[in-house]
């Protein structure tokens, strides 16, 4: 018994190595950098929007994420409801339309708000706008259409999904895509900015101007927009390209003529 219950250790040859030790998780890893440049960038945007309130900045940041996340949840919820509705692809593109007109109408203007990037940066290029302050807006409108879009994804059915995506792929060469989408971005900011010569009536002028504008050229004429959709969808495709390049280039050339 006393030689049984005594054991030897295993000569080295034949003992067990300790197992490896695991894999570090890359996101662990990663953690601290990730941790140091969001504290970079946000301490210095915190300190500029405590700054910024006093002028009414972060006021104008929360109309235009609120805004902007209103506008396009309406805006796919109305794409969503056609599809439930089983309504045909000119029903769909007429019911779009009028809740693109009433929401000009009822949210755009009387917000005060851009709700769009082109005309952000086109106010930007006319000088009405600084450049800072153009950067948060825009910010802040992507923000708004990505909130809204993660919102009709959780809501609507998952057989109805199909039904919202990005703007179609460009047709044609790419420098073709691009003036396309240059020169009716260019004539909507333009719009925009000269609204207030339009006289009485303006917000049902304008409405009615940008829907004639988006049937004619099937334009998109927004890039938070086009991003909204390719979030949704998955689909990148010309978003950068095409989407915000043309509509870019538009906008301040709109913005220029506007000075």
């Amino acid at each position: 018994r006393g030689l049984a219950s005594w054991r030897s250790p295993m000569p080295w040859p034949f003992r067990r190595p300790p197992p490896p030790p695991p894999p570090a998780d890359p996101a662990v890893e990663i953690a601290p950098v990730l941790v140091a440049i969001l504290c970079c960038w946000c301490i210095p945007l915190l300190l500029y929007l405590a700054a910024a309130a006093r002028r009414g900045l972060a006021r104008a940041l929360v109309v235009e994420a609120l805004g902007s996340f209103a506008f396009k949840l309406f805006v796919h919820a109305a794409i969503v409801g056609s599809a439930w509705c089983a309504l045909g692809g000119d029903a769909t593109a007429a019911v779009v339309q009028a809740t693109v007109w009433l929401l000009i109408v009822l949210l755009a203007f009387p917000s005060g708000a851009f709700l769009n990037s082109a005309i952000t940066l086109a106010a930007c290029a006319a000088g009405k706008l600084a450049q800072s302050d153009a950067v948060l807006y825009i910010g802040a409108q992507f923000a708004g259409s990505a909130v809204a879009v993660e919102a009709i994804r959780a809501l609507a059915p998952l057989d109805l999904h199909g039904a919202i995506g990005p703007p179609p792929p460009a047709e044609g060469s790419y420098s073709s895509a691009i003036l396309h989408e240059a020169l009716f971005a260019g004539a909507n900011c333009l719009l925009a900015l000269n609204s207030s010569a339009l006289g009485t009536g303006t917000p049902l002028k304008v409405a009615t101007i940008v829907i004639l504008l988006i049937r004619i050229g099937g334009a998109c004429m927004d890039p938070s927009a086009a991003f909204a959709g390719a979030l949704f969808a998955g689909r990148y495709t010309d978003l950068v390209e095409v989407y915000c390049v043309g509509a870019a280039l538009g906008a301040i050339a709109a913005g220029t003529l506007s000075r």
